[in-house]
């Protein structure tokens, strides 16, 4: 599993529907607001390692797409 580096949940990799190559590595999204997110600024989620640290400054609950998961989790 690897890991969505915008929302911090546990995606598939078999079965992602939402990647991005970034400096020579695929990473795998949940939902396509947070694949946008990630677009946007790479360096925001994997400049200091994925820490998860303003995490909620994105809009994460506003994402188109995320209905059809639960995030309760987070």
């Amino acid at each position: 599993m690897a890991l969505d580096l915008v929302c911090n949940m546990e995606v598939d990799e078999a079965t992602a529907q939402w990647t991005t190559e970034y400096k020579g590595t695929t990473y795998y999204f949940c939902a396509p607001g947070c694949k946008a997110s990630f677009d946007d600024d790479p360096e925001k989620f994997i400049g200091d390692s994925g820490s998860h640290e303003g995490h909620m400054d994105h809009g994460h609950m506003g994402h188109e797409g995320h209905m059809d998961h639960d995030h309760s989790a987070h």
